[in-house]
């Protein structure tokens, strides 16, 4: 028996193969996990991109309407190719400074491009450049869900969120018309 059993472990062949067969799950997981990584944070950096350009487009404007919105929505979904832009949905709100209340406040909203319940907060996120009588901001909020073929690692599902201030272009705010 002790000489059967010094024979198996001074035996090599095969070697290879057991540790190949131990480490390919790690390694597995490292790559999957990287690719899965880099498309989350590439989805979050063209989610982030559609909602700076969407503000930057409404800014340029003096007045916008559902139409010229519908747009810059087409416009706000090339922005996150090659993504699918099935899931992405923008809310766009203007704030003024209201002299009535000493503080910013959403004067209209616009959701043609899906609804975020984030843009409700829009006078809260332009706090700090509406400070004072005749100042005006475009709030974006983007979200976007990323849906992912393989849930291992990291999992299959994302909700990305992006969110996007500018101000006017033309100094004064940009009114909404229907």
């Amino acid at each position: 028996m002790r000489a059967l059993l010094s024979r198996f472990t001074a035996d090599r062949r095969g070697l290879g193969a057991v540790e190949f067969a131990l480490v390919l799950p790690f390694m597995l997981t490292a790559c999957f996990g990287s690719v899965q990584c880099y498309l989350l944070a590439r989805a979050k950096m063209l989610t982030v991109a559609a909602a700076r350009n969407l503000a930057d487009l409404v800014s340029q404007q003096d007045s916008v309407s559902a139409s010229v919105m519908a747009d810059f929505c087409t416009a706000g979904k090339l922005s996150i190719q090659p993504l699918p832009s099935t899931t992405l949905k923008i809310s766009v709100a203007s704030v003024n400074y209201s002299s009535t209340t000493s503080a910013p406040a959403i004067a209209w909203t616009d959701t043609t491009c899906g609804s975020v319940a984030a843009i409700t907060t829009a006078a809260t996120l332009a706090k700090s450049v509406v400070t004072a009588s005749g100042d005006s901001a475009i709030v974006v909020c983007a979200t976007y869900t990323l849906s992912l073929p393989i849930s291992f690692p990291v999992g299959s599902s994302f909700a990305l969120t992006g969110t996007a201030l500018a101000r006017p272009r033309n100094g004064v705010a940009v009114t909404y018309s229907t």
